[in-house]
């Protein structure tokens, strides 16, 4: 707790961020913070297709697509709160999504269950709690696999494809890999972007003072009906847009890198409408109680109902058990940042012991490459993806 006091001490004496506040945006930027993932392909110039595919628990989920049909397909999978944007929102020349098709691959954007694309259930409707009783875990053993299927069916001549996640799109991997380890010889290659999977080391002041709380705050939320965090509300966009992307955008960056890790020599202002009119994109308060459970027990298990009766009912066990890591068997390359306060790196190295078949290990040379740098970092590309793509580029070959 003391560092972040101290760190919001700091900003609120660091004038030079507070004092130059007033930005004066591209017209462009304006307009790409109030377009969505579909529009943002479309206006880049890029073949863009949107598809659903239904999971075995009744959810509906949107996927996007950046199509070269018959090319190999990679599936890219977002974080927490996040949505197919991350991966398109900076722009062309700069966006995952844009690099990869532009080297050729035909690339797929997923959108997890309860974000502002996926929010379609068969039975029950997205103000019902039982919608939301999901976490990592659901999008790791339903989304996934139904997500997978769709791709591959689609991808003729090609039995694999390669995988990118970033944050909880990699828990949801490693979830998926110990679940259900035969779709594991459907990836070809599995890139893990600031890999989370144990807290052990996690230096975020906030979540590890909230996390021995979590059991009562959930508890509380949903007994006012709160089930989403935060709730997808026209009121939330309007405040995030006018108040961190136009009146305050440099102090607003500066509160988030409190969470995240600071960074201010990647950090482009100029996006900052960008950014917040695609993020948060909604999840489940679940997924955060999960995470924070992890936290605490600073291991890598399944969701504790904090009642052994329960677990037993669930697990047939009163503990909920680990996660096998050791099913997690097809080649997985690690990049993590050193000045992540969500993913530390000794957690990564502990997590690399567990993983049967890693490829390629990379804690990135930029010593201030934080959590969200991997998606918006000015420099990302020089720093990261040009990595990424001679990893995926050998691993096409037989080389790797």
């Amino acid at each position: 707790m003391k560092r972040l006091y101290y760190g919001l001490i700091c900003l609120c004496f660091n004038a030079n961020w507070l004092l130059a506040d007033i930005v004066q945006y591209d017209p462009a930027v304006i307009e790409d913070a109030h377009l969505r993932t579909p529009g943002l392909i479309k206006k880049y110039g890029y073949n863009f297709e949107e598809h659903k595919v239904d999971t075995k628990d009744g959810f509906r989920l949107t996927l996007h697509r950046i199509a070269k049909p018959g090319a190999q397909p990679v599936l890219l999978v977002h974080g927490l709160e996040d949505s197919s944007s991350a991966w398109v929102m900076t722009g062309s020349g700069r966006g995952l999504g844009y690099l990869l098709s532009d080297r050729g691959y035909d690339v797929w954007l997923m959108n997890c269950r309860g974000n502002r694309y996926s929010r379609k259930h068969r039975k029950f409707h997205i103000y019902q709690r039982q919608f939301w009783d999901f976490s990592f875990h659901e999008i790791g053993i339903y989304d996934l696999p139904a997500t997978i299927d769709y791709v591959l069916a689609l991808s003729k001549g090609h039995a694999q494809l390669h995988y990118v996640g970033h944050s909880q799109g990699t828990t949801a991997a490693f979830v998926l890999g110990a679940e259900k380890p035969a779709y594991m010889k459907k990836i070809k290659l599995m890139q893990a972007l600031a890999p989370v999977a144990y807290f052990e080391y996690l230096e975020m002041p906030l979540l590890r003072a909230l996390a021995p709380y979590m059991p009562s705050i959930v508890r509380l939320l949903q007994g006012l009906g709160i089930n989403e965090l935060p709730p997808e509300t026209e009121v939330w966009r309007e405040l995030s847009y006018k108040y961190c992307s136009l009146a305050f955008p440099n102090t607003c960056a500066n509160l988030i890198m409190q969470l995240v890790g600071i960074d201010l020599e990647q950090v482009n202002i100029t996006l900052t409408p960008i950014i917040l009119g695609q993020y948060p994109a909604g999840s489940s308060v679940k997924s955060v109680s999960h995470y924070s459970q992890q936290v605490l027990s600073g291991g890598f298990y399944k969701y504790d109902y904090e009642s052994p009766y329960m677990n037993w009912q669930e697990y047939g066990t009163i503990t909920p058990p680990a996660y096998k890591l050791a099913n997690v068997n097809c080649k997985v390359a690690l990049f993590y940042g050193q000045n992540d306060l969500l993913v530390a790196v000794k957690d990564v190295q502990r997590l690399r012991k567990e993983l049967p078949n890693v490829v390629h290990d990379e804690k990135l040379a930029y010593k201030k490459f934080n959590h969200i740098d991997f998606l918006t970092a000015i420099d990302v590309k020089e720093l990261l993806y040009n990595s990424m793509f001679q990893v995926m580029e050998k691993v096409d070959k037989g080389e790797l």
